[in-house]
């Protein structure tokens, strides 16, 4: 039985036909077997019969389609050819190397699809014998590029204080790490690493020296070191080996591998030396030492407060001063008191409601070292009440 296409079927019918067992029969094969067109005069009328599948491919000549190559496959039997209609008949097939292909050689004039930056095919682009997969994954599937990562490292300092007292002993450990960086996506390169291993871990500062090294993370000690006044200063790198081709979507070299190099710039962390301030915070007969700060700062204590049961104890502030060699606070010439609620704030106190004196403290407790010290005792009212103060060069 001839199978005829839709459009035959609804011609029929419009024309008045009534529709009879062999018109429904058609009707029933056109509507499950279309017709499918394959290209330019080219069509595939598939037939579903209860012993299988059969594909007819129709060239009606004059077009630009050209089947490359055809496969049978299954077990429906071989492929036949009609000589005098030219009709191939091919049970249960896989079409190999595609239909047709594609060739303009003017520049495209605008990127496609126009939505930048994810154009698929770029202004200027030309085809040539383009297959028809080759021509969809152009529109569909963009070349995509990876995001590169450089490679970076980290320091931390133990002890971690800002302030160390001048002249304690200690050991300063420095803790370093290193992260290759990132190729991401990885696509087809051969590493998701953007540089390759560390090869030296770099340390400046007193007592410290590199370490050759690929792991990861890596620690520097200076054993035992005397804190010095002022800045003491460690840095840290990390120098590593060349990293690999970075890969773009569909396997063509992206950016450049990164060379062998050291990272940028070197991590520094630094510890203070200063001296302690001793006040009365905690006892009006008793000098306590004060939290370390810096010595070119406010020196600020909060003061118990005086009383008759004390006798001739007075608030009294001990800040050492520069001079002679050793390091201090300059001059002393501000001093300002924090005025409580309702006020909040800060507000100048006279100088000379402090009377000023020379003595000296051993630092570091049990060093054997005596330290300068400027010794401000409170000279105005008593018994004087707890309050804040601060002393500025």
């Amino acid at each position: 039985m001839a199978v005829l296409p839709k459009y035959a079927l609804k011609e029929l019918f419009e024309s008045g036909d009534l529709i009879t067992q062999s018109t429904l029969s058609d009707l029933i094969d056109a509507t499950y077997n279309p017709t499918l067109v394959a290209g330019t005069n080219i069509t595939l009328n598939q037939v579903v019969t209860p012993s299988g599948t059969t594909v007819t491919i129709n060239a009606g000549g004059g077009g630009s389609g050209v089947v490359t190559s055809l496969t049978t496959n299954g077990t429906s039997g071989a492929a036949t050819l009609n000589s005098s209609t030219g009709v191939l008949n091919i049970p249960n097939y896989a079409v190999g190397g595609g239909v047709g292909s594609y060739t303009n050689l003017t520049p495209t004039p605008l990127n496609f699809p126009g939505n930048s930056p994810f154009d698929t095919i770029i202004a200027g682009t030309t085809f040539n014998n383009q297959t028809f997969t080759e021509m969809m994954n152009a529109m569909l599937y963009p070349t995509l590029d990876p995001t590169l990562t450089p490679p970076s490292n980290t320091m931390t300092i133990s002890p971690n204080a800002t302030y160390q007292e001048i002249g304690a002993n200690i050991t300063v450990a420095l803790n370093a790490t290193f992260n290759q960086g990132l190729i991401n996506p990885q696509y087809t390169a051969t590493s998701n690493k953007r540089s390759g291993l560390p090869n030296t871990y770099n340390y400046t500062g007193a007592q410290v020296t590199s370490n050759s090294s690929t792991s990861p993370s890596d620690s520097e000690s200076t054993g035992a070191y005397i804190v010095l006044a002022g800045t003491n200063t460690w840095t840290g790198s990390v120098s590593y080996d060349a990293g690999v081709q970075p890969k773009d979507s569909v396997g063509g070299d992206f950016d450049s591998p990164l060379p062998a190099g050291t990272t940028t710039p070197a991590i520094s962390k630094t510890i203070t030396g200063v001296y302690p301030v001793f006040a009365t915070t905690s006892d009006i007969a008793t000098m306590t030492k004060q939290s370390l700060v810096s010595m070119s700062g406010y020196a600020t204590v909060s003061l118990v407060a005086e009383s008759f049961a004390t006798g001739s104890a007075r608030q009294t502030v001990d800040i050492p001063i520069a001079g002679g060699g050793q390091a201090g606070w300059s001059t002393i010439n501000i001093v300002e008191f924090f005025a409580p609620s309702p006020f909040n704030q800060w507000g100048s106190a006279p100088l000379g409601d402090w009377t000023q004196s020379n003595t000296t403290h051993e630092v570091p407790t049990g060093s054997g070292i005596f330290i300068n010290y400027r010794r401000f005792t409170n000279n105005a009212g008593y018994p004087r009440g707890a309050g804040q103060y601060r002393f500025k060069s």
